[in-house]
């Protein structure tokens, strides 16, 4: 029987534009702009990176368990 990958990448880019709360974008992305003293700050940029990851790691579950429902169905 065979198993699921998981996959995740996150990417910290430097850019010009001001803070802001985090956005879905329209590829289904999630990203949130912090300021450069929370990207230095371990404890900060690491808070950063999670509120990110959290609504795409529910999201991936969602239509994985969706599509798993839908197969056994």
């Amino acid at each position: 029987m065979g198993g699921y990958k998981i996959k995740v990448n996150v990417e910290l880019v430097k850019c010009d534009a001001s803070e802001h709360d985090l956005t879905k974008e329209m590829d289904g992305s999630f990203i949130m702009t912090i300021s450069e003293a929370d990207a230095i700050s371990i404890d900060n940029c690491e808070n950063s990176v999670l509120r990110t990851a959290h609504p795409a790691i529910r999201e991936a579950i969602s239509r994985h368990l969706s599509y798993i429902s839908k197969k056994n169905s």
